[in-house]
């Protein structure tokens, strides 16, 4: 006997929602697996004595091994709370690979992701806080800070709910950036364009204006005075 379009209809319908229950029984049972073995993998990964051995670790051992799970989670395009996912992320900033660690880390934001467990911060604050820290040592060794900080600064100051502290410390960053002279040391006195001192001063008094105790007054003092004794004739 024949089946009607309508029961036809019911059975593959009946048909998607078993199968539907089957990945996710499948996903869960897989997931299980994976949170009981890098569970085991961060262990041995905090038994480790020093920074430099870690590292090595997580680039030569555990991204390797783990990497792969997250691009294949990705694929599926059927977002979970994965702590494989978040892991990874965060070892690749440890190792210093900036253009995965800043693609995967937006797409875990938006995913709503939590870092792991001994974690904190949520991953906004722990990406401002990773690159800013970066930022801050690059500059000094007089290393091109971009495309990550231009990236990371529009998230932060454009994209990311954050405390207001770390909002205003990268704006302060980013304001004595335009006025580090070749010795990299933020002078005001050291700039003779008006133009590039009423930039940096806009910056530092968004600062300001998102946390009080940002420390800028004494810059923005110093730019006024420096800007005065530019356009005195």
């Amino acid at each position: 006997m024949s089946l009607s379009p309508a029961q036809r209809h019911n059975q593959r319908v009946a048909m998607q929602q078993q199968l539907a229950r089957l990945e996710s029984v499948n996903t869960a049972n897989s997931l299980h697996t994976q949170v009981q073995e890098i569970t085991a993998d961060v262990e041995r990964l905090r038994n480790l004595q020093t920074v430099a051995e870690r590292v090595e670790m997580k680039r030569t051992e555990l991204l390797p091994k783990w990497m792969p799970t997250v691009t294949s989670y990705l694929e599926l395009g059927k977002p979970y709370a994965n702590p494989v996912f978040a892991y990874c992320i965060i070892w690749l900033f440890d190792v210093g690979d900036y253009d995965q660690a800043l693609d995967w880390a937006d797409i875990a934001i938006e995913q709503g992701q939590e870092t792991p467990g001994n974690f904190k911060t949520r991953f906004p604050a722990f990406v401002a806080d990773q690159m800013l820290a970066w930022a801050e040592q690059a500059s000094q060794a007089g290393e091109d800070l971009e495309p990550y900080f231009s990236r990371t600064f529009e998230n932060v100051t454009q994209h990311w709910r954050l405390h207001e502290e770390i909002t205003a410390k990268w704006f302060k960053f980013a304001g004595l950036l335009m006025l580090r002279d070749e010795s990299g040391q933020a002078r005001a006195t050291a700039i003779d364009n008006v133009e590039t001192l009423l930039s940096a001063d806009r910056l530092l008094a968004a600062a300001e204006a998102k946390y009080r105790k940002v420390g800028v007054g004494t810059m923005r003092k110093t730019i006024a005075a420096r800007i005065r004794s530019l356009q005195t004739p």
